[in-house]
């Protein structure tokens, strides 16, 4: 339901399916023998010391949801770019926790990757102004021609709970809705604390289903 709400099948017809976009997804590792991602991984990198396998399933998860090839069900659950080939930095423990200084290891060694667009869907609790050293190197990531996607958070539905590095300036920060394109209660809202509004868009975000890593229990 959420990909085709957001017309992804329109752009696959015209032969836009993600092929030859560099995609770093910067989470919890993900499961390489899932069917989904046969043949599109083309480096990872770990940064916890456990290894890049997914021990939690939310890297499995985003990633499914970013370039998912829907091999395991048979098309009906894909993701948006099924093309892509996927650069996967593990900078969150099995646990779902981790430091920020993993996280921009994780960012840095995306961006020496030379990929197109770096996924973050983590960040630390807000509220903030894009002034700490995440959301700095974010920032310098889009200035390289990187395209940086930010989680706003699911800290809601207070306002000033977007936190790092959502509340970076440059990024894209990404707020979650329904199927109905109502927000989700859950979503993270500005403004930042130096008043700039964020998230900058909303997308599905409630009920999705995407691959599952291995061992993990995530989603239905």
């Amino acid at each position: 339901a959420s990909v085709p709400l957001i017309g992804a099948p329109r752009l696959w017809d015209e032969g836009l399916t993600g092929a030859g976009v560099r995609i770093a997804v910067v989470d919890t590792g993900i499961d390489a023998d899932h069917p989904d991602f046969a043949g599109r991984i083309a480096a990872t990198s770990d940064h916890t010391g456990e290894g890049p396998q997914d021990g939690n399933g939310h890297g499995t998860h985003c990633a499914g949801i970013a370039a998912g090839s829907g091999a395991a069900s048979d098309g009906v659950y894909r993701g948006v770019a099924p093309g892509a080939s996927l650069y996967i930095a593990k900078v969150l423990r099995a646990n779902g926790q981790g430091m920020m200084s993993t996280v921009m290891a994780g960012v840095e060694w995306a961006v020496d990757q030379g990929v197109h667009v770096i996924s973050l869907s983590l960040g630390g609790p807000g509220p903030g102004d894009g002034t700490d050293a995440l959301s700095e190197m974010c920032d310098a990531a889009v200035a390289e021609g990187i395209t940086v996607c930010v989680a706003a958070g699911n800290e809601g539905p207070n306002g000033y709970t977007v936190g790092a590095p959502g509340c970076a300036r440059d990024v894209i920060t990404i707020g979650a809705c329904n199927d109905d394109d109502r927000m989700a209660a859950f979503s993270s809202r500005g403004p930042t604390t130096d008043g700039r509004v964020k998230p900058d868009v909303v997308l599905p975000g409630v009920d999705i289903v995407a691959p599952r890593a291995s061992g993990t229990s995530m989603g239905a």
